[in-house]
């Protein structure tokens, strides 16, 4: 699983060191059931990798708000499907664009809601939701009141 920031650097998209360490705590955390790592922009040649599915964070019109269980039937459908790498992105201040759309052709738009996140926080929420998916998915207490 590889985590996007659109735009500049992973490190410098968090003006929080508070912020970058909580990341990289469900980073570490999610390690434990896939490779996690955390990676600046998108580069031109991942999109030229095979078994790779991308999902956008963005809350624009025609993405979709998941709760807990059903972020993790989509992540244990993309397990299933063979996929070998996940890129999930944060969009930039603008969002995507329709090219970003045409050039990633993301498998999912997956919003949080309708408010507006900073960078670092909807980074973190991510990362929660997918640490929280896994547990789901090993039947594990975290999501259910830990």
């Amino acid at each position: 699983m590889q985590w996007h920031k659109t735009g500049q650097p992973l490190r410098k998209a968090f003006k929080l060191n508070s912020a970058y360490e909580h990341f990289s705590e469900y980073l570490d955390r999610i390690d434990h059931f896939s490779a996690a790592q955390g990676l600046g922009a998108l580069k031109e040649e991942d999109k030229k990798c095979r078994g790779v599915r991308v999902w956008f964070c963005d809350r624009s019109a025609g993405s979709k708000l998941l709760s807990s269980e059903q972020a993790a039937e989509a992540l244990q459908q993309v397990c299933d499907s063979g996929v070998q790498v996940l890129q999930i992105v944060i969009g930039g201040a603008d969002g995507f664009s329709a090219q970003d759309y045409d050039v990633w052709k993301p498998a999912l738009k997956w919003s949080f809601g309708p408010l507006t996140l900073p960078h670092e926080l909807a980074a973190v929420v991510a990362a929660e939701q997918i640490y929280r998916a896994w547990t789901i998915q090993k039947n594990m207490p975290y999501h259910k009141g830990h």
